[in-house]
């Protein structure tokens, strides 16, 4: 039997576009689940490899019912590749979740057709009763996770999302996740350089959160902005939203009072856009791990943010620095273990939060 990834035969955990019947995943762990019983299932799944260098090919993984380990975990090479997703050696029902590794801003992963060598496909796998956004940068991608401080250039084959504080957060609290979130991206500037002083305001958060994934409809589809997707808000509602931004636009800002100023109004217009198109979710907002320059701004943009939406639930908490001894990934970002402490911190204080246990 061949179907396709929509929405009656899989669930979709994050943002994606469906276009002539495939299922883009852009954003970091953006992925789809399908259950079946049978012994044999096989996915057609494309790619434009030829656009990018090898260092910014698509990564998928392949995760086998509730296993947090993948059984497989592989680079996209060609336009068009059947993957082997699931053989047995005897019939068994078994579920099977095909995740996006590597993050928008690279190549991309569309899933075309999938093949199971039964005659039905079984109902997917239910919601879960806890829904999570987190909008964030390359912390929350997971980028560099298993690189080093010695590698010169990003490779996406060194991003781990399952890795990261987002994804660990969300398996602590048994809950469904989608995020938004792309490296170097920031609320008023991009990541620069210290010898360049103009603020990059090309691509930011705030612009991407509109979109259900502007990267794939600029980059592989080339539209005008016009024609990009927007996203609809009523598909994913969430309890929680977690930020987790300002490492970026600390390489701008450096604490210089004016800019420090126009972060902290910036900010503020982002929360209220976020609780404008979800009123009902509590807001945590986070900062520290690797910058620590724009947190006392964070926490003073939440704090006159709930004083004007007395309404709004909305929280800070500045996590520590990360440790020289639990090493350090592609420029210097956080590793598994680094990742593992914010999953740890944040997931307590969430709990705290929602009363969730």
């Amino acid at each position: 039997m061949n179907f396709y990834a929509e929405e009656d035969n899989v669930k979709i955990t994050g943002r994606t576009i469906f276009r002539e019947h495939i299922r883009y995943l852009g954003y970091s762990a953006t992925s789809i689940s399908f259950r079946f019983t049978g012994r044999r299932a096989s996915a057609n799944l494309i790619s434009d490899p030829d656009s990018w260098a090898k260092e910014h090919h698509a990564w998928i993984a392949v995760y086998l019912n509730d296993d947090t380990e993948p059984v497989k975990r592989l680079e996209l090479t060609k336009s068009h590749q059947t993957v082997l997703l699931y053989e047995g050696n005897k019939t068994d029902t078994v579920t099977i979740t095909i995740m996006k590794y590597s993050e928008p801003e690279y190549a991309i992963c569309g899933v075309e057709a999938i093949t199971i060598d039964s005659e039905e496909l079984l109902p997917p796998p239910a919601p879960k009763k806890r829904k999570i956004q987190i909008i964030g940068d390359s912390i929350t991608c997971g980028y560099g996770i298993e690189g080093s401080p010695d590698d010169l250039f990003h490779n996406t084959a060194t991003e781990n999302p399952a890795k990261a504080y987002s994804v660990l957060t969300a398996r602590n609290l048994n809950a469904d996740l989608e995020i938004v979130a792309w490296n170097g991206k920031g609320v008023i500037s991009s990541y620069i350089g210290e010898e360049e002083n103009t603020p990059d305001r090309s691509w930011l958060v705030p612009m991407l959160y509109q979109y259900t994934d502007a990267g794939c409809c600029f980059q592989y589809f080339h539209e005008p902005k016009e024609n990009w997707e927007k996203w609809n808000f009523h598909n994913f509602v969430p309890d929680l939203i977690i930020l987790y931004l300002g490492t970026n636009d600390a390489s701008y800002t450096r604490e210089i009072p004016a800019r420090n100023q126009e972060f902290c109004s910036a900010y503020q217009e982002l929360l209220l856009e976020v609780h404008t198109k979800h009123p009902n979710a509590k807001i945590l907002c986070i900062l520290g791990t690797m910058d620590q320059r724009l947190c006392p701004v964070v926490e003073q943009a939440v704090k006159q943010f709930t004083d004007t939406h007395p309404e709004a639930e909305v929280s800070y908490l500045e996590l520590p620095p990360q440790l020289e001894e639990d090493g350090l990934g592609t420029f210097w970002h956080p590793t598994p273990s680094t990742h593992q402490k914010i999953a740890d911190l944040v997931t307590e204080r969430v709990k705290k939060m929602m009363g969730w246990e």
